[in-house]
């Protein structure tokens, strides 16, 4: 009875063929649209790939992250157990040639910052010790590097930084791996730019021994500076990415808003077709069950139908959204607070389990009407 009812199934969706790929293909712009909202809204939660097993944190002050803390602040981090490595972090602002040209550049230890990033980031022992001699030396990822076609012993000016200075840096390592889209020049080369004596920090980017020690850690190092000119706040870099999506405004309800609106069309779309389809085949169930199919049997005839069509709705609209953004790479191409925009297993769990509710909710009442019709009044139907 199953196969029967799977070939009646297959048999009536191709019965109106135009209103079949019209359904089917507004589904899948549909499930397309919601698996692209679901995927943002689900980065926007947890940009940071990699987040639940990072060794590393962020120290802000604790007034915001606009304001600095004390340089001082780096030898104090790093007594405390657990800590491994500190660098400090100075969110540098500015672009190279054209204001067009904008990334990620900081000021940082070189000492210290690839021991801070650790594994998978690599660079050359040999371009690290030159970053570590020369002053005005520079290293970049290379994502950047390929976006902007430098090579090693380019002159990089740094332009339009709220510092009001323009460092004039010489590229002397690439690396790989790791915040790729990121350029980092010496603290020391910016603190002399500034005078000499600016000595302030906005950030600390320190690494433990391990992940596990991520709570312990953080409020040691909190505990340090409470009570003092400059509080701090010690948080994993998921949360500080987090701060920084909140600048936005709440994004996120706004996507839900919109990501319910398109849920809500699919199934006015499903709903529309199959009550059509059904109302047309009232007669048609009723001498199905005259001729000996059971109420349930009519049922599954035309849930099962509602749910193929979704269903190759689902395979088009998410399995499509899934294959262009692998595609275009988006992880590889944006900025690092979207560094895990890409479409997630459970995201597309969620999008075809979407699919498949929306499938019941559109069809079960009218194919419920139908499966318990009166035979007589059923028959004289006339649609």
């Amino acid at each position: 009875m199953a196969l029967k009812l799977t070939r009646l199934i297959w048999k009536n969706a191709l019965r109106n063929k135009r209103r079949t790929v019209l359904t089917i293909s507004s589904a899948a712009i549909s499930l397309f649209l919601l698996t692209t909202l679901s995927m943002v809204y689900r980065a926007l939660g947890s940009p940071y790939r990699g987040a639940e097993t990072s060794p590393r944190l962020m120290v802000r002050r604790l007034s915001g992250i606009v304001y600095s803390m004390p340089s001082s602040y780096a030898a104090r981090i790093k007594t405390v157990p657990g800590v491994v490595a500190v660098s400090p972090m100075n969110w540098f602002g500015g672009y190279w040639v054209d204001p067009k040209n904008q990334f990620a550049n900081f000021a940082i230890d070189p000492a210290t910052i690839f021991d801070v990033i650790g594994p998978p980031t690599r660079i050359p022992p040999d371009q690290l010790q030159a970053f570590q001699r020369e002053r005005i030396a520079a290293v970049a990822g290379q994502r950047l590097v390929d976006k902007y076609h430098w090579k090693i012993g380019d002159r990089i000016t740094l332009l339009g930084s709220p510092y009001r200075i323009t460092p004039e840096l010489v590229l002397r390592g690439i690396f790989v791996g790791g915040p790729d889209d990121q350029l980092y020049f010496r603290y020391d080369y910016f603190n002399e730019a500034l005078g000499g004596h600016f000595d302030q920090t906005n950030l600390y980017w320190i690494r433990m021994e391990k992940p596990e020690l991520a709570s312990r850690v953080s409020q040691a190092i909190d505990a340090i500076f409470r009570n003092t000119d400059a509080e701090t706040k010690t948080e994993s870099e998921n949360n500080f990415l987090l701060g920084f999506i909140a600048l936005l405004g709440n994004v996120r309800a706004m996507l839900l808003m919109v990501g319910s609106a398109v849920g809500f069309a699919i199934l006015l779309i499903v709903a529309n077709t199959m009550a059509m389809s059904i109302r047309e085949r009232f007669s048609e169930a009723a001498v199905m069950r005259a001729l000996g199919f059971r109420a349930a049997h009519i049922m599954g005839l035309f849930v099962g139908e509602s749910l193929m069509l979704t269903l190759a709705g689902a395979v088009v609209g998410v399995g499509g959204a899934k294959l262009l953004f692998d595609s275009l790479r988006l992880t590889k191409v944006s900025a690092f607070v979207w560094a895990d925009l890409r479409v997630r297993p459970d995201t597309l769990g969620f999008c075809v389990a979407v699919a498949l509710l929306i499938a019941v909710l559109a069809s079960g009442w009218p194919a419920y009407r139908a499966s318990r019709a009166n035979l007589a009044e059923a028959l004289r139907f006339a649609g």
